[in-house]
């Protein structure tokens, strides 16, 4: 009888995925949507929805790490970066609110 091995995930392969995610999501959001695309609202939404993706990605990563016993410096790197990030993001929201309020 084979004995069944229990999945195990390493810490430096969570760090890393986090390094992964950050990077690119940080990449993504400074190449704003594709140019010439500056009014297309469509593009800008799909652009947005992305970031967001990438921030709950992220979160879930950062979760994953905490429940494993991690208490890496870089999760608090990574936590700090998800707490301006969902700050940008609300005040995004309630900008756009605010907008559509006045129209």
């Amino acid at each position: 009888m084979t004995r069944r091995r229990e999945p195990s995930v390493r810490g430096p392969d969570l760090r890393t995925a986090m390094d992964v995610v950050a990077e690119g999501y940080l990449r993504f959001l400074q190449a704003g949507p594709e140019p010439a695309t500056d009014d297309d609202t469509k593009a800008f939404a799909a652009h947005h929805a992305a970031c967001r993706a990438a921030l709950a990605h992220l979160t879930e990563l950062v979760k994953l790490a905490r429940q494993l016993g991690s208490e890496a410096p870089e999760l608090e790197e990574a936590t700090a970066m998800l707490v301006e990030a969902r700050a940008a993001l609300a005040a995004y929201e309630e900008d756009r609110d605010a907008g559509e309020e006045q129209c």
